[in-house]
């Protein structure tokens, strides 16, 4: 129990644990704007399919990026990634 109680202390204490907790805040908030940029995305792909009937390249390869994006978001918020995604590394590729 004193052990725990050490372990409470020292992450509470932590600049590190803070520090994360600010990421975790900010990368959330962009992982909600980015819903919207998905909306926009979505309805802007099907607008030029209903038109051409074919799916706009530049969208899709960057809707691939996105999703590889919001990946990356997911697994540092959720704990599987200590990696932090753009901009603290390049934007994603849609060949990755």
């Amino acid at each position: 129990m004193r052990s725990e109680m050490n372990d409470f202390k020292e992450n509470v204490t932590s600049d590190a644990f803070w520090l994360r907790t600010l990421y975790i805040a900010l990368f959330f908030l962009v992982y909600r704007v980015l819903d919207l940029v998905l909306l926009v995305v979505t309805l802007a792909q099907w607008v030029f399919r209903l038109l051409s009937g074919q799916p706009n390249e530049a969208l899709a390869s960057f809707g691939k990026s996105l999703g590889i994006y919001i990946q990356q978001i997911v697994h540092y918020l959720s704990g599987s990634s200590e990696e932090k995604p753009f901009p603290f590394k390049d934007w994603p590729a849609d060949d990755e």
